[in-house]
C-alpha cells in the first residue's frame, strides 16, 4: 500500500489518462464503448468549471487512476451560489479495491473552494462499486462528505433513422444574434427555480457561447407559435471535438440490431454504424426552455432537429432531464433508448442532506459536459 501515492495531475499526464479511460469501458450484452476524451482530456473541465482540481493515483510513479472535482455557479434553493461536481473517477483494473476513493476525499474537501458545501455526483444506475460510497461514513477518513440519492437523470438516446413529420402547430427556425435577449429570457425562466440551474444575462450568455467549442448561435432553434411569438428554444451541440462515444466491440446480441440498421440504411441513406475503434456521430440537445414547460413545444423542436441532424449525417441525438420531469413526454414518438443515472446530493454539512433542507425541484444536469 505504501507504493501508492496521490498527487495533482495536469495536461502532462494526458496520454496516461486517456489510456486509463480505454482500459475502463462501459459494457453491456449488446455493446462495449469507451467514453473517450481525445485529444485533450482537460478540454471538458476547462469548458465547464472554474476552478477544477484533478488528482492521480500513482503506483511506482505510474498513473493507475484519477478523479476530479469542478466548481461552477448554480441555483440552490432559488439563490445563486457556487456548487461542486465530483466527476471522472477512473481506476485501472489492477489498482481497484485499494481505497483510492476514500483517500481522495481529503484532497477534495479539507479546504473546498469558496467554502462551497453543496455539490453532486452522477452515478449510472447499476454501478454498484460507486453506489457503495453513497450514504456511508468511515471513521478512518473524516473528510468523506455526507450524501444521498435525490433524483435520477433520464437521458433519451434518440436514433436518427427514418424521417419524421415536422409539427404543424409551431414554426421552427434557426436563431440569430438578434434573438439572444429572447433566448436569455426563456432560459432564465426555465432555470431560476431548478436545483443547479443556470442564470444568464446577455453578456454572460455570449461569454458562455465563446467558451464552448462547436456551439454557435446558429446551433440554437426557436419555436414560433401561430401568433408569431417565440415560445421555445433549444440547441444541438456537436461535442465530438472534446468527447466521443468510441465503439470497442459489438456483442453477439447486437447482431440483429446491426442487420436491421443496415436494412434501414439502404432505405433511408443512413450513415453506417461505426466499426470497432470508430465513434458514433452524436449530438446533444441542450439549453432548452419552452413556454409553460409545454411538451408539445419541446416535441416540435425535437422533430425539427431530428430531421436536420439526420440529413447532416448524425446517428443519434441525446436529450434528457430529471426522471420526474413531465417535459420528458416530448420524446414520445421517437425510437430511443434510455440511460438512467442517479443524481447524488453531496455536502460537507450533514444538515444539507436532510430531507427538505434543499428544494429538490427538477435538478438540472449539464449533459454535454458530463
Amino acid at each position: 500500500m505504501s507504493l501508492y501515492s496521490i498527487e495533482p495531475i495536469d495536461r502532462s499526464h494526458n496520454t496516461a489518462i486517456l489510456n486509463i479511460l480505454r482500459s475502463s469501458p462501459n459494457s453491456t450484452e449488446n455493446l462495449t464503448v469507451c467514453f473517450d476524451r481525445q485529444p485533450d482530456f482537460f478540454c471538458l473541465p476547462d469548458i465547464r468549471y472554474n476552478p477544477h482540481y484533478y488528482y492521480g493515483y500513482f503506483h511506482n510513479d505510474q498513473l493507475k487512476g484519477f478523479g476530479g472535482i469542478g466548481y461552477h455557479d448554480a441555483m440552490v434553493n432559488g439563490l445563486p451560489g457556487t456548487v461542486f461536481h465530483m466527476r471522472d473517477y477512473y481506476v485501472a483494473p489492477e489498482a481497484r479495491g485499494k481505497g483510492f476513493g476514500y483517500r481522495l476525499t481529503e484532497r477534495f474537501f479539507k479546504n473546498p473552494y469558496n467554502q462551497s458545501d453543496v455539490g453532486y455526483v452522477i452515478i449510472m444506475a447499476g454501478n454498484r462499486p460507486s453506489l457503495h460510497y453513497v450514504g456511508r461514513r468511515n471513521e478512518k477518513f473524516p473528510y468523506i462528505p455526507y450524501s444521498r440519492i435525490i433524483n435520477q437523470l433520464d437521458v433519451r438516446n434518440i436514433m436518427l433513422t427514418w424521417p419524421v413529420i415536422n409539427s404543424r402547430d409551431y414554426t421552427i427556425r434557426k436563431a440569430e444574434n438578434e434573438d439572444i435577449p429572447e433566448i436569455v429570457a426563456l432560459l432564465n425562466n426555465e432555470h431560476r427555480e431548478r436545483l443547479f440551474g443556470n442564470l444568464y444575462d446577455e453578456t454572460t450568455f455570449r461569454e458562455y457561447l465563446s467558451k464552448r467549442p462547436g456551439l454557435e448561435i446558429s446551433d440554437y432553434c426557436l419555436a414560433i407559435d401561430k401568433a408569431g411569438k417565440t415560445c421555445g428554444v433549444c440547441a444541438a451541440w456537436d461535442c465530438s471535438s472534446f468527447k466521443q462515444t468510441r465503439v470497442i466491440k459489438y456483442g453477439k446480441r447486437f447482431r440483429k440490431a446491426k442487420m436491421l440498421y443496415k436494412g434501414l440504411s439502404l432505405l433511408f441513406d443512413l450513415q453506417p454504424l461505426p466499426s470497432p475503434g470508430e465513434c458514433f456521430r452524436d449530438t446533444i440537445i441542450t439549453d432548452y426552455a419552452v413556454r409553460n414547460r409545454d411538451p408539445g413545444i419541446m416535441n416540435a423542436l425535437l422533430r425539427y432537429l431530428y430531421n436536420d441532424l439526420r440529413k447532416r449525417g448524425f446517428q443519434n441525438m441525446m436529450w434528457g432531464s430529471s426522471a420526474d420531469d413531465p417535459l420528458l413526454k416530448a420524446s414520445e414518438g421517437f425510437f430511443h433508448q434510455r440511460v438512467v443515472s442517479n443524481i447524488v446530493l453531496i455536502s460537507t454539512n450533514p444538515e444539507m442532506t436532510e430531507n427538505g433542507r434543499i428544494r429538490n425541484h427538477l435538478p438540472f444536469i449539464d449533459i454535454p459536459c458530463l
